[in-house]
C-alpha cells in the first residue's frame, strides 16, 4: 500500500497530452455536512466510490472554501480532519489535510476557510496515480480518533478532482503491444 501526504508546493496546469492522455475531466464533491469520524478504513467513515473512473489517471486536486468544525466534541483538532483520494483496490493515492497548522492549541474549534488556490498538479509532485478496476475511493477520516462517533464535520467547501483518460491512440498502442507480447511468448 502506497500512501503519500499531499504537500501544497506548486500549483500548475496539467499537461496530460504529453503523457498520452486526453485532457482532464473533473469531479466536484460538496463537503457541507460530511462527518469526520474514525481512523482510515473504518466502516463508520463517510466515503464515495466512483466506480465509473476505472483506468483513469488522477492528475490534479484542488479545494475551495473548506470549513471544518470540531465544536461537537471539543477535543478534536483541525489537523486530524483528513481526506483520502485513492485507488479503490490497492489504496495507492494521496491524503489531504485541509488544516495542517490547526494542532493542539485549537482543539474543538472552527477551522478555515482553506483553499488550494487552484488545481494542484499531482504529476509535478510525483503523486499522480492511475485507478484500477475498482475505480476511485474518496474517504473522509480522522488521523487520530479522539472520541467514539463523529469527531468533527465539514460546514462548507468543495473538492475538485481532475482525471485524464487514455487518449484513443494511446489505448490502441497498448492493445497492439499486448498482441505483440502474446505472439512473442507463443513463438
Amino acid at each position: 500500500m502506497k500512501m503519500q501526504t499531499l504537500t501544497v508546493a506548486s500549483v500548475a496546469t496539467v499537461t496530460a497530452l504529453a503523457a498520452g492522455l486526453a485532457m482532464g475531466e473533473t469531479v466536484t464533491i460538496d463537503l457541507a455536512g460530511i462527518n469526520s469520524n474514525d481512523n482510515f478504513g473504518s466502516g463508520t467513515n463517510e466515503t464515495s466510490v466512483f466506480d465509473s473512473l476505472v483506468g483513469v489517471t488522477i492528475t490534479g486536486i484542488g479545494w475551495d472554501n473548506v470549513v471544518g468544525n470540531g465544536d461537537d466534541t471539543g477535543v478534536t483538532w483541525g489537523n486530524e480532519m483528513t481526506m483520502a483520494v485513492v485507488d479503490a483496490n490497492d489504496l495507492n493515492g494521496v491524503f489531504i489535510s485541509f488544516f495542517p497548522s490547526e494542532g493542539s492549541g485549537t482543539a474543538g474549534g472552527v477551522w478555515g476557510p482553506a483553499s488550494s488556490g487552484g488545481l494542484i498538479d499531482l504529476g509535478a509532485q510525483g503523486l499522480e496515480f492511475t485507478t484500477g478496476s475498482g475505480g476511485l475511493l474518496v474517504e473522509f477520516f480522522e488521523s487520530y480518533n479522539d472520541v467514539d462517533g463523529t469527531d468533527a464535520h465539514y460546514e462548507s467547501g468543495t473538492v475538485t478532482i481532475e482525471y485524464a483518460v487514455p487518449a484513443p491512440g494511446a489505448l490502441a498502442l497498448l492493445g497492439l503491444a499486448g498482441i505483440a507480447g502474446r505472439r512473442r511468448r507463443r513463438a
